[in-house]
């Protein structure tokens, strides 16, 4: 996928652009921190499940699930991962039907957000990049709030996933040194 490799470098994306190229293609443009930007020759919906392949999730399933907790049935945050929770921001006017209007911002790569031109926001990075929206600050801050009730429900969920893990280890464990010390009694 035009030599981005996102199982390595998936913590350095500041947010997903859906772009038109200059021969009129619907592309992707990664921003990553630091500034740099790559483009990716494929519409914002196929890099979007082609990260979601890193960290095996469904993204009907994630939409649905957080959907539920945050009351919104369109444009729900997706949590890949709780360092990844994707929110999904109007970036564009669409030519056509179906090139996609929203980009991706990774929630815990936002500085603040602040109104721009006409109403609309400018969401600002960590690394200072600024990201003009078509949507308005108010509404731009809603799905922040929204990552951060998906972030913590994520990070519990993570939590509780290693809790048990820890339980079974233990468990497993026990039952080995009985086997253990009932081979030695024979």
């Amino acid at each position: 996928m035009a030599n981005f490799n996102f199982e390595l470098k998936w913590q350095d994306i500041n947010c997903l652009i859906p772009i038109y190229e200059q021969l009129g293609g619907n592309s992707t443009e990664v921003w990553l921190v630091g500034g740099e930007k790559i483009v990716i020759p494929y519409k914002t919906k196929t890099v979007l499940k082609n990260l979601a392949k890193v960290f095996a999730v469904d993204i009907a399933q994630l939409k649905r699930k957080y959907g539920v907790l945050i009351g919104k049935k369109v444009a729900a945050p997706l949590a890949f991962h709780p360092e990844l929770i994707l929110l999904s921001i109007k970036i564009r006017e669409p030519f056509a039907k179906d090139e996609g209007a929203n980009g991706y911002i990774v929630h815990n790569k936002i500085k603040n957000c602040i109104p721009g031109d006409n109403t609309k926001a400018q969401v600002t990075f960590y690394d200072d990049t600024v990201l003009d929206c078509l949507q308005g600050v108010t509404s731009v801050n809603l799905s922040i709030a929204h990552g951060e009730i998906i972030g913590r429900e994520c990070r519990k969920n993570l939590q509780s996933v290693v809790q048990e893990k820890e339980e079974l280890y233990r468990v497993i464990s026990a039952i080995v040194a009985t086997l253990d010390k009932r081979r030695v009694g024979y």
